[in-house]
């Protein structure tokens, strides 16, 4: 690795000081640690690994997308462009544009969504087993994250045959289908 990749580390590690992950103790950073493990258990290169780091940073930590262009070069900041949601706009509509633009995206932009959304799911699917009300901390219904998460699947078809696609398609169906199932045989 270059000192690109280990720049964008300390750089994401200092942007999202003091974030945690969702109703838990665990720092933010876990997240791009494990977004970033995904992505080189899944071949990518350098920049996709940089853009991972540094996926959420314009995001969640108000930084503008220009100081990522300074820091880290046009490509990684389109990259990171393309990654970054408008949160003004409210959940299902942000979903939604993101979703659209991502379908037109580089391979490259798809793998990091596609290892942010494995890694999210998996965090979501673990809280519902230890968590009682794991769905409370979420800013949409059950249903609408269910939706989102579809259509990721459908937006990243091209990753089909990677270990983190496969990985992502069990972890909504365990999440979705199967606890579906699970509750309705209960009723």
């Amino acid at each position: 690795m270059t000192e690109k990749y280990f720049e964008a580390y300390r750089y994401a590690t200092k942007k999202h000081d003091g974030q945690f992950r969702k109703t838990t103790p665990v720092p933010y950073i876990v997240h791009i640690y494990e977004v970033v493990q995904i992505l080189k258990l899944n071949g990518a290169d350098e920049d996709t690994l940089v853009a991972g780091i540094l996926h959420d940073v314009v995001e969640d930590t108000h930084t503008p997308l220009s100081e990522i262009e300074e820091l880290f070069g046009e490509k990684i900041a389109n990259m990171v462009g393309l990654l970054t949601e408008d949160k003004s706009l409210p959940y299902v509509e942000r979903k939604n544009e993101h979703i659209s633009r991502l379908k037109n995206a580089p391979i490259q932009v798809k793998m990091v969504k596609c290892a942010d959304c494995l890694s999210n799911i998996r965090a979501t699917y673990l809280d519902t087993l230890y968590q009682q009300n794991a769905w409370d901390k979420f800013n949409s219904s059950k249903e609408n994250i269910r939706l989102h998460y579809l259509h990721s699947l459908q937006a990243f078809k091209e990753l089909k045959f990677t270990d983190m696609y496969q990985k992502f398609l069990k972890f909504y169906t365990w999440l979705f289908v199967d606890t579906d199932r699970n509750e309705g045989e209960e009723k």
